[in-house]
């Protein structure tokens, strides 16, 4: 009987220390190096693109001369955008990655968008949570990364109809950026699909 007791206070205890080596790990802020390069693709599936949102196909994110530029990959050729680079968190009109990550915590912020046809801009209250951490698979291969989901919401149409849209992403500390990010949004049924498909690290 007492060896079952001390097995079960053995064993509440080392419970008890690795919940709390868990919850004090952390993600730094990356340190970009001359030359890392990231490819993602980008899918949609029934769903709209935004007036924030790039379309479908494939990205290229470069960081150089301490500045990242991000590519739209087409055809053979490249053509400089701006809209994705908040996989590696350079967006400051986003700030979905909020550094030293680590699961708990919580931030807001607002951003204003106008989707196609809509006649003025939408302000958009933002929360994003860091809700744990996960193994996630993507053509670039398998990694650790701290699960973020952003809610947004926004009210819509000239009777000022509630709308919201859910992100749930994941940011690997290995390769320095979002890996996956699947978007749904209450009033465009489907998905957007972002995934990293190649990391090839600088100098």
């Amino acid at each position: 009987m007492n060896r079952r007791i001390l097995f079960s206070v053995f064993a509440a205890a080392l419970s008890c220390s690795t919940a709390i080596v868990f919850a004090q790990e952390q993600a730094s802020a990356p340190t970009f190096k001359e030359g890392d390069t990231w490819q993602i693709n980008i899918s949609r599936q029934g769903q709209v693109g935004s007036s924030t949102d790039q379309t479908e196909g494939l990205y290229e994110i470069v960081y150089s001369q301490g500045t990242a530029k991000a590519f739209k990959i087409e055809g053979g050729q490249k053509t400089e955008v701006d809209g994705v680079l908040g996989v590696i968190g350079k967006n400051e009109q986003r700030p979905d990655l909020k550094f030293p990550l680590s699961v708990g915590q919580k931030w807001n912020y607002e951003i204003t968008a106008r989707p196609p046809g809509a006649r003025r801009d939408q302000r958009r209250s933002v929360e994003v949570a860091v809700v744990g951490q996960e193994q996630v698979t993507t053509p670039a291969g398998s990694f650790k990364t701290y699960k973020l989901v952003r809610s947004e919401s926004w009210s819509a149409g000239i009777a000022g109809s509630p709308s919201s849209g859910t992100s749930t992403f994941f940011y690997s500390p290995e390769v320095r950026s979002i890996v996956k990010r699947v978007t749904e949004n209450s009033n465009n049924p489907g998905i957007t699909t972002v995934e990293l498909i190649k990391f090839t690290p600088g100098n």
